[in-house]
């Protein structure tokens, strides 16, 4: 079976655990360069609280107000050089010096910056009281810190400034320690953190995976056969055309499973769909693939080309769907229309193959074909013109293309006419006058069988009103197909029509033919029980071209039989004709049934029927539609 679905996962933990310890490193990143910055700038300012201590409390006290007005003597240098060295060059403080109110350098513990100015900006800003510092490159390359600091001495005026510059090496390096300190912590509390989730994170994928894996089951396999649903089907075919191996798409359908799932309720034509593909498994397995494509359509994938082994494959499905089926207690014979295209030779794509196996598959079932029906070119122009007859169909309900005619019949023994028989005719544009034959089959196929029945119903029940309103009492017979039986809606349509019209049952009579007997007769006895109820009269058409349900016509309240024209073609005259004519007009009043003989064309046949017992003549000598 077609599965990736674990391999295809996307691992969604996983990768949001990678992108959660991503974010929360890169968070950490900023957390130690901030923390650093803060730790750098508080080491900062702790320097510069220091100059302003030292120049509080040790200068202050020391200095006159000529050392800031001009360079001071010798002796007084020397006084102030003990006074740095001793009490004021401690614990980084490279440099002092000391700015008069001008700018210039009175002092320097650097006697080269006697005399140099001070930074005008740095210089106004101290002498308006502030402390101001920054930090550049010292002579001998390294980084400095230089404070500028206010000095206030006698009357609390601001007389000059001291500069000082510290060493900035240390104060940086305290910053990286309790950088460096908060990262290793967070760090740490990362780690912890994984190693407390990872079993969780583990958990929760594999639980993910299998939770995808079982979302990918249901999106491709069918619910009720557990196969392959469509989707699973085109991946599986697409792979195969990918892979270019030779291979056959196989369609079968099931025949009558509509009938089936109303008759007996979804739930066990859903039962019924579980043992279908449950067989097809068992018994087919050269097939890679099994799917169910739609209510009743199962796909199968075959490796291979070979008519021949598609053939075989397509009979032993047959003979897998052979034995009855149980449906709620009830033996349901089941059978199935077949179609296939061939990959790369019928189609590249999954569309095309699969409509063209489905084109093979409306040919085989329109031909009851029981074997399967291989895609040729050729069956795809029938197919196209089917549709298009389907949707002129269509066209011709709508636009009033569609016609009644009334065939007579006659009483063989008064000779007067009793009754008709409804036909459907269509009235082509281009083709001319069409008798139902040659559209009814294509009708039964698309749906629209039902609009055509009641089209039929209506326009007869309303001329028959006409007819009764100038004083003829005819009875009225009306055509219906195998599907029209299994409706069974059908019943409460016709006693609607019976009384809108007026129309006495006795008089309306519902010809089925005897290959509707053959079908569903659970369902289709219940629908003729209860017209029969309603008191409308079921005849037999077309008695005579098959007998399979001869056995059953006791179990069924059918009051007419008709003979088929062929029973009549080479009669009187022909003594095996006349036999077999003779036992099915015996057999007919057998079971309380009136004979109508269908194909009187002469009075030779006439005669000939009327000698058999028959009750009603229908045919061309009596009238043409």
């Amino acid at each position: 079976m077609w599965v990736d679905g674990e391999e295809r996962a996307p691992r969604l933990v996983l990768r949001f655990a990678i992108f959660t310890a991503l974010g929360l490193a890169l968070a950490t990143a900023a957390i130690v360069l901030f923390v650093r910055q803060e730790s750098t700038i508080h080491s900062q300012r702790y320097a510069v609280d220091r100059t302003h201590f030292a120049t509080e409390a040790v200068l202050k006290p020391e200095l006159r107000p000529e050392d800031l007005k001009a360079r001071p003597s010798a002796k007084r240098r020397r006084e102030l050089d003990r006074l740095f060295e001793d009490r004021v060059l401690l614990e980084g403080i490279r440099e002092i010096t000391l700015y008069g109110a001008t700018g210039r350098a009175t002092y320097s513990t650097a006697p080269g910056a006697v005399g140099r100015r001070a930074p005008e900006q740095h210089l106004r800003e101290a002498l308006g009281g502030a402390a101001v510092s920054d930090v550049h490159g010292s002579r001998d390359g390294t980084r400095v810190l230089r404070t500028y600091v206010p000095v206030v001495l006698g009357s609390n005026r601001t007389m000059g400034v001291a500069a000082f510059e510290q060493d900035y090496a240390p104060i940086a390096a305290a910053g990286n320690r309790s950088g460096w300190l908060v990262g290793g912590v967070l760090e740490g509390a990362l780690l912890l953190l994984f190693l407390i989730f990872a079993p969780v994170l583990l958990r929760v994928t594999s639980r993910i995976r299998r939770h995808i894996a079982e979302v990918q089951h249901v999106a491709t396999h069918d619910e009720v056969t557990s196969t392959l649903n469509r989707q699973g089907f085109r991946h599986a075919v697409e792979g195969k055309l990918a892979s270019r191996q030779p291979a056959t798409l196989l369609l079968l359908d099931l025949n009558g499973f509509s009938e089936i799932n109303q008759a007996f309720g979804s739930d066990s034509g859903d039962a019924l769909l579980a043992e279908v593909a449950a067989r097809l498994r068992r018994d087919l397995t050269e097939c890679e693939l099994i799917a169910r494509l739609g209510e009743d359509e199962f796909g199968l994938l075959l490796s291979g080309s070979d008519p021949a082994d598609v053939a075989l494959v397509a009979s032993r499905a047959q003979e897998s769907l052979a034995p009855p089926f149980l449906v709620d207690g009830i033996r349901v014979a089941v059978s199935a229309g077949m179609g296939a295209a061939v990959l790369e030779k019928h189609g590249t794509d999954f569309t095309t193959v699969l409509r063209r196996a489905t084109v093979a598959l409306s040919v085989a079932k329109s031909n009851g074909r029981m074997d399967v029906e291989i895609y040729d070119p050729s069956l795809e122009i029938d197919d196209l013109s089917r549709v298009a007859l389907v949707a002129e169909l269509r066209d011709a309900l709508d636009t009033g293309q569609l016609l009644v005619y009334y065939q007579p019949q006659a009483d063989l023994l008064t000779r007067q006419v009793r009754g008709v028989e409804a036909l459907l005719r269509w009235q082509h544009p281009t083709r001319g006058l069409i008798a139902a034959g040659e559209f009814i089959a294509v009708a039964e196929r698309s749906g629209i069988a039902k609009e055509l029945r009641r089209f039929v119903l209506e326009t007869s029940a309303r001329h028959w009103r006409e007819w009764e309103s100038v004083g003829l009492n005819l009875e009225l017979a009306v055509n219906l197909s195998a599907i029209d039986m299994l409706d069974v809606s059908l019943p409460d349509e016709i006693a609607d029509l019976l009384d809108r019209y007026s129309i006495p049952p006795w008089n309306l009579v519902l010809e089925i033919t005897e290959r509707t007997l053959s079908g569903d007769e659970r369902r289709t006895r219940q629908v003729a029980d209860r017209l029969h109820e309603l008191g409308v009269r079921l005849a037999i058409d077309d008695f005579g071209t098959g007998y399979s349900s001869l056995s059953s016509l006791r179990r069924f309240p059918i009051q007419l039989v008709k003979l088929d024209r062929s029973l009549l073609a080479d009669a009187p005259g022909d003594a095996a004709a006349e036999a077999i004519a003779s036992g099915s007009v015996e057999m007919a009043h057998a079971i309380g049934a009136c004979v109508v003989a269908e194909g009187v064309e002469t009075r030779e046949q006439w005669t000939f029927v009327y000698t058999l017992g028959c009750d009603i003549a229908q045919g061309y000598l009596v009238g043409r539609p």
